[in-house]
């Protein structure tokens, strides 16, 4: 079957999953991901290869431009101290905790190769950068409190700089070279001030554009190059993007 079909097939089934997950009120993620493994485990559709660049440069950017557009700003500045807890140690954390997992796994499961710390903790570094548009689309349905998506919106669009540093001093360590604290402080300024500074300047830049014209077409066209150009100028320089880390690792 061409990939064309596929995908068409593939929208289909997603706009019947949400039909049926409306009328029974359950959450639409969930449901889409049972209906996926579904259609795995039967072998009815072959799913296009899902590549690194597919994800990142084509799904990502238009996703996270999504939230970050929606973000009430006042409030993420309000909320700005707990954000910046769950970006630098929560994050730290979570790495920490999944290294923990696979090295127990590892050592507990029979016939699975030992795998140690530093190994462990580079994995839980390249992960530790998630993505949370299912969990926000779940909150969305579920009708959770602002301010808890907020969160969770406001850290996964800071969380890349953080999990890029611990996976550069873990590279590092693995390979046999030394990263000074200021080292790892000037990556971190370099990835998350770099995103920052081009999606600002992007921003600025269109909506400037985009308040002169008085066109839906135009504008709906802007605003895609926003979201995507901002992504590719900012992951060609070194800045934010979830692409870092997969491509670091």
């Amino acid at each position: 079957m061409e990939t064309e079909t596929i995908v068409i097939l593939l929208f289909v089934v997603a706009s019947a999953v949400a039909v049926v997950a409306r009328k029974f009120h359950t959450p639409y993620t969930v449901a889409l991901v049972v209906v996926g493994l579904g259609l795995g485990m039967l072998h009815w559709l072959h799913a296009p290869q899902l590549t690194q660049n597919l994800l990142f440069l084509v799904f990502l950017p238009g996703l996270i431009f999504e939230a970050a557009y929606h973000i009430d700003f006042e409030a993420l500045w309000r909320d700005r101290i707990t954000v910046l807890a769950l970006v630098v140690p929560g994050v730290a954390a979570s790495i920490g905790i999944t290294a923990a997992l696979i090295v127990f796994a590892s050592n507990e499961i029979p016939h699975l190769p030992a795998i140690g710390w530093t190994l462990a903790l580079a994995f839980g570094a390249a992960v530790a950068a998630t993505d949370p548009i299912s969990v926000v689309g779940l909150f969305k349905e579920l009708g959770a409190p602002r301010r808890l998506t907020l969160l969770i919106e406001g850290e996964s669009l800071l969380n890349d700089g953080t999990a890029i540093v611990f996976f550069t001093l873990v590279l590092s360590l693995i390979v046999g070279q030394a990263l000074s604290p200021a080292g790892m402080a000037m990556e971190f300024g370099a990835v998350v001030g770099g995103g920052l500074f081009i999606g600002d300047i992007t921003g600025l830049l269109v909506s400037h554009l985009i308040r002169r014209i008085d066109d839906a077409m135009v504008e709906i066209t802007l605003t895609t190059v926003a979201a995507y150009g901002s992504f590719l100028i900012a992951y060609k320089l070194g800045g934010s993007s979830p692409d870092r880390v997969g491509s670091l690792a």
